[in-house]
């Protein structure tokens, strides 16, 4: 690593210590607020995908009025993460997420016809921080747990879905895959690790490649009602 990235990431590093102290990140989420209202009051620009009007308009429909939405490089993802946030003054790479749809291969089908829908669900969509690894055996015994873990450990096992089935279950391509509008109705697992985020907010995709999505974490949680749960654990713990 060279010296001019090395004295970027120390930049980067000191801003984000200095983000997470109770006055400066109280500020920054107002200024935040501020920015997503003056925005959300917008009307959709003609300039945007079909899918990114879709999660705009899934947003009002969900009475999401703190929300801003981002116009990326096309080469964003070739960049390290630390340039990601820098690029959308985005307070730290650990804000950065991304939604995951993962199948139960050893699914079967719920003998009760009333379980609810995110009970023993075969696909889960979960939210998680690129800093993070979604843990695989945490998620199984999470959604065990949600039917009261009457279906034996044998019948949960999660592996990443198909392309071709989190694009038909979402809507949405690789990179740009949201939570918002998905064309189906799956069960949504925030990691709970997202939630000690300071500021509060997060960052993810807005439909298409090249746009982000950024709001705040429990304006998130509210109107969608996600599932919060410890299912993610640090790169390379």
């Amino acid at each position: 690593m060279d010296e001019p990235t090395k004295a970027l990431l120390r930049i980067g590093h000191d801003i984000s210590q200095l983000l997470t102290t109770t006055q400066v990140s109280s500020l920054y989420t107002l200024y935040f607020l501020d920015q997503a209202a003056r925005e959300s009051s917008e009307p959709p620009h003609a300039s945007w995908p079909e899918v990114v009007t879709r999660v705009y308009n899934g947003l009002r429909a969900l009475n999401i009025q703190h929300a801003r939405i981002y116009h990326v490089d096309p080469s964003y993802y070739s960049w390290p993460l630390y340039e990601r946030a820098l690029c959308m003054q985005v307070p730290s790479p650990a804000h950065l997420c991304k939604l995951v749809v993962l199948e139960n291969k050893h699914w079967r089908t719920p003998l009760e016809t009333q379980q609810a829908h995110w009970a023993n669900a075969q696909y889960y969509a979960v939210l998680v921080q690129y800093v993070h690894t979604i843990d695989t055996k945490a998620l199984a015994e999470y959604v065990r747990s949600l039917d009261g873990n009457k279906v034996a450990r044998k019948h949960f096992k999660f592996r990443l879905a198909d392309p071709h089935v989190s694009k038909e279950l979402t809507g949405y391509d690789k990179n740009g895959v949201s939570p918002i509008a998905m064309t189906h109705d799956v069960p949504v697992i925030m990691s709970s690790n997202i939630t000690q985020l300071q500021p509060p907010v997060f960052w993810l995709g807005a439909g298409h490649v090249d746009y982000k999505l950024a709001l705040p974490i429990q304006t998130f949680i509210d109107a969608t009602q996600c599932l919060v749960a410890p299912v993610s654990l640090p790169n390379g713990s």
